[in-house]
């Protein structure tokens, strides 16, 4: 309701400039300071390990205060929040409906368009992203880590893995649709493409986006009991725990990736489909 007002009748936020504006560069400055902070209590420890100086204390001071999860939660949020709504509306444009536009309460949904990343620049992100979950996840490794410390690095590696699978989702999701259109306008003598909307794929992939929501918690299970797998094979079983600890790990290991490798064949599958919404890939729609 509060937001519908705000937009007033046009329902209109933002145009699409794609100029950065100060304020972006203002939250995508804190929010780079923000990440490398958390960083810093792991960091510290991973040099003091490897160069033979021992122990680093990050419990007190400055590196307690950003080890601490509370302030990660909180000032991470609103970074989040700030620099979603600022490279949304610099990309693109979100509004009320064309269809519920004028009336008195906001029973419909917002729409917004935004411009496509180009495909390399999509796969740069994939690639690196991959690349700094394997750096958060295994650097831990090659020390005698304390969960207390790496806390926050596995945090990371923990939602940055489903986003980098929603990431990779989205690439095959673009590149497949690219292909569908192509094919369309090269039938149509005027290049002109129709879409005809099947229901259950408008809802499941245009304005839910289940597909990606798939494709992103599936590669958290397959990651998670892969490195459980890792775990259970290179650490001695006395290490490891008891013969009880080892059979759930065995349990839960096969449950995530009999479950995960099948959801994630079936995610990127569904990101094929788009086209059967019916809907421009440049666009969404979500309830209000």
């Amino acid at each position: 309701m509060i937001g519908y007002r705000v937009l007033g009748e046009d329902g209109k936020l933002g145009g699409g400039t794609g100029r950065p504006t100060i304020s972006w560069w203002i939250t995508f400055a804190l929010c780079v300071l923000f990440f490398l902070a958390t960083l810093l209590p792991g960091a510290f420890t991973l040099v003091h390990r490897h160069t033979g100086q021992g122990l680093v204390d990050v419990s007190d001071g400055l590196l307690g205060v950003i080890n601490n999860p509370y302030v990660f939660a909180g000032v991470g949020m609103l970074l989040m929040c700030a620099m979603w709504i600022l490279e949304y509306t610099r990309r693109g444009s979100i509004g009320v409906s064309a269809q519920q536009r004028g009336r008195k309460a906001p029973e419909g949904s917002f729409e917004s368009e935004i411009r496509l990343l180009p495909t390399p620049l999509h796969l740069a992100w994939f690639v690196g992203l991959a690349v700094l979950i394997v750096a958060l996840l295994g650097l831990p490794a090659t020390v005698d880590w304390d969960l207390d410390i790496f806390f926050v690095w596995f945090l990371w590696g923990a939602i940055l893995t489903p986003v980098n699978g929603a990431v990779l989702g989205s690439l095959v999701k673009k590149i497949a649709y690219a292909r569908w259109y192509r094919r369309q306008a090269a039938r149509n003598p005027h290049g002109r493409v129709r879409r005809t909307a099947q229901p259950f794929w408008r809802s499941f992939s245009y304005r839910w986006r289940l597909d990606l929501w798939i494709c992103g918690a599936a590669t958290l299970m397959v990651v998670t009991g892969a490195i459980i797998g890792w775990n259970l094979a290179s650490l001695p079983a006395d290490e490891f725990g008891d013969a009880e600890d080892i059979q759930e790990a065995i349990a839960v290991t096969t449950v995530l990736l009999t479950t995960g490798v099948p959801a994630m064949v079936f995610g990127l599958w569904a990101c094929t489909q788009f086209w059967r919404s019916g809907e421009d890939i440049r666009t969404g729609e979500s309830a209000t």
